[in-house]
């Protein structure tokens, strides 16, 4: 685990979540020392078909002190829910050493996520902490694939909390495939942390 002075990481964070949301099933992806990584929480009723993840960046650019940077996955879940499968990828994408701005593996990451989306010809959802601004061809990209950036489609100003006190306030996003219905997509007011929860209620078409 990647330590800060004065802070002591959560490594029961997954199994006390599991703990408050037991009409849930959680999924879990390591990324850094089995503790550390991504997770989703599906809803009773909503079956897991296939899951998986893939690397998708490598945490490599300070070499002399490896544990500044780890790895960067996206985890995948093929899901039926209504009668209906659609895909769900979430990740959480590198931001170092480059802040929120392009960089050579960052659109080689860009370019990971498309290929592995158009291996499927299910309804997808794309979510996740990007590390990006809106303007970066890293994002354009996947709006090229034939995603749709719906923080670009609802005018969306920030994704980020009052606790969150740097300057570019953009992080998270979440891309649909026309296939998917929007009913309501919005930024929720609660601060759980300095990234704002984003709610969507969508139909697979």
């Amino acid at each position: 685990m990647i330590q800060v002075q004065g802070f002591q990481p959560d490594t029961e964070l997954f199994s006390s979540l599991e703990g408050h949301l037991p009409q849930y099933e959680g999924l879990f992806c390591p990324v850094f020392r089995g503790v550390y990584g991504i997770a989703a929480f599906l809803k009773k009723g909503i079956k897991v078909l296939d899951s998986g993840d893939i690397t998708i960046a490598r945490g490599d650019w300070d070499r002399e002190h490896p544990d500044k940077d780890h790895d960067r996955k996206i985890m995948w879940m093929r899901l039926s829910a209504n009668g209906k499968d659609f895909l769900l990828v979430n990740g959480h994408l590198t931001h170092r050493p480059e802040g929120k701005e392009d960089s050579e593996k960052r659109i080689a990451q860009s370019q990971t996520i498309i290929d592995f989306l158009k291996t499927s010809d299910l309804p997808k959802i794309l979510v996740g902490d990007f590390n990006l601004m809106p303007h970066t061809q890293s994002i354009k990209m996947i709006e090229d694939a034939g995603m749709i950036n719906l923080i670009k489609k609802y005018d969306i100003k920030s994704t980020r909390t009052e606790l969150y006190k740097k300057q570019w306030k953009f992080a998270d996003y979440i891309f649909v495939s026309p296939d998917i219905k929007i009913n309501n997509f919005k930024v929720l007011p609660d601060i759980v942390s300095d990234h704002s929860p984003l709610f969507l209620d969508f139909e697979v078409v």
